[in-house]
């Protein structure tokens, strides 16, 4: 049986925010699947809902198929969803997310997990700190961390930029009280990290540098030759496996 997938928007306070969910599917060791699980999956700076090579979509069916819900969405400003992309921050994003939990909660999924590729990582270790309906988090190549985030010298915003993907200036001022390996290492909740030895420089490094001081189970996990987005299909293969299996587990 293949599992349905519904495109539709969610009318937030703040944004009107396009999103597919893919209905889980009974796996073929079960009678039904879960009606109660939702994983929820968040996109990196410039990117959207399909990501890199389809990667979200290929893992939210992947998921789907083995029983669980997923969800994936585009930022406010990113893909199809409304406002523009040099209005987003580290927290309307953080804001977006916290929103698509609450209607998950309205729908009535019980057991959530979140995955965030990248920035959109970054973004889900922030919200599962401030959320509690947050079970497992799954990060991939998730930024380390806001504070060093500047804007370059020669650094043009997008409403004087024909590039409509450049931040605006409220980028690197709207950011949250609470860091990313602050926000990490006060989740008490499961947590994996993902990432490849070719990951963006200081990726890895400053990840390990704080994961030792995470609470409660935690994995990290390096995958050799492995870039940023997982590009080559046997690193990418392994990515799907082992995410599908911590919420086989953990969710």
């Amino acid at each position: 049986m293949t599992p349905k997938e519904k495109i539709f928007f969610i009318e937030t306070r703040h944004a009107r925010l396009a999103a597919v969910l893919h209905e889980a599917v009974a796996p073929r060791n079960k009678l039904v699947a879960s009606d109660n699980k939702l994983v929820i999956i968040s996109h990196g700076y410039t990117g959207n809902k399909q990501e890199s090579a389809r990667l979200f979509v290929t893992m939210a069916r992947t998921l789907a198929a083995n029983g669980i819900n997923a969800f994936r969405f585009d930022f406010m400003g990113s893909g199809d969803s409304s406002g523009e992309f040099y209005e987003m921050s580290p927290n309307t994003e953080i804001r977006d997310l916290l929103d698509v939990i609450a209607w998950a909660r309205r729908k009535k999924y019980r057991d959530i997990g979140l995955i965030g590729l990248s920035f959109g990582g970054a973004v889900s270790i922030c919200a599962s700190a401030q959320s509690p309906d947050v079970k497992t988090l799954v990060t991939w190549s998730a930024v380390p961390g806001f504070s060093d985030w500047r804007p370059g010298v020669d650094e043009h915003f997008s409403k004087t930029s024909p590039n409509p993907m450049k931040p605006g200036k409220i980028f690197y001022t709207d950011r949250p009280k609470t860091d990313v390996p602050h926000a990490y290492c006060s989740l008490l909740i499961p947590k994996l990290q993902i990432q490849g030895d070719n990951d963006l420089p200081g990726f890895r490094e400053e990840f390990a540098f704080f994961f030792p001081r995470a609470k409660g189970i935690k994995k990290h996990i390096v995958i050799p030759k492995a870039d940023h987005t997982f590009t080559t299909w046997p690193h990418r293969k392994r990515v799907l496996a082992t995410t599908l299996n911590w919420f086989q587990k953990y969710l």
